[in-house]
Parts: structure tokens; sequence; C-alpha cells
């Protein structure tokens, strides 16, 4: 069996705590928040949570982003600060092409976790 790489945000109260965050970054049409893991916790993984509204399209548009968003995250989920994560896809995302939209998911991530000295 695989081991997990990237796994996901299940709760209401772990959604809140990321909406209350202040570690933030966007990358084109890619909004992302982090809440880093406890350091209590051993084991842990990243977890990613997706955030696209019905103004992105229909259901089979907004699916696809998501698919692409995940695999995307799952990429350089070995790379990512284990925490969660919520990515926020603007409605310009559906126009993106799979290798841009994947950039600003990455860069958007990495950013969320790593604030640079303006943030």
């Amino acid at each position: 069996m695989p081991t997990r790489t990237v796994g996901r945000i299940q709760t209401r109260a772990a959604f809140a705590q990321l909406q209350r965050s202040r570690a933030r970054a966007t990358s084109g049409p890619v909004r992302a928040t982090f809440v880093p893991a406890s350091a209590t916790d051993t084991g842990v993984y990243p977890q990613v949570g997706y955030a696209i509204g019905t103004r992105c399209g229909n259901a089979v548009v907004r699916n696809t982003l998501r698919r692409r968003a995940r695999e995307s995250a799952r990429a350089i989920s070995g790379t990512l600060t284990p925490g969660r994560y919520l990515l926020r896809l603007e409605p310009a995302a559906a126009r993106c092409e799979y290798a841009d939209l994947s950039a600003h998911v990455q860069r958007a991530l990495q950013a969320a976790a790593h604030p640079g000295p303006s943030s």
C-alpha cells in the first residue's frame, strides 16, 4: 500500500482555524492559507483543503480544477511544511493551462508556509 503524501481536511474546526490564520500567499488565481502542525504531533503529513466556488464554472470544471490542484500539491508534498493548507481558486484558474495552474499552486503553497520579510 502506498504511503500517504497529502491528506484531506475533514473537520469544520480545521477550516475555521485556517480562516483565522495570517499565513497567506497568492500566486495568480490561487490563494493559499497555512496553519503549521503542532510541535507535539509526530508523523504528520501536509493536509490540503480546496475551495472552488461556483463562479469558476459548472461541476465538471470545478472537479477538473480540484483534480489538477490536488495533483500539483501531491507533486511537491515532500517539500511542504507539515500542517494544514487551504487553496482557494479564483475564476481565472479555469482558463489556465495545466502547467500554469500547477506552477501557481506550488508557488502559493510554498509561499504560505514560508512567508518572506514583507509579510
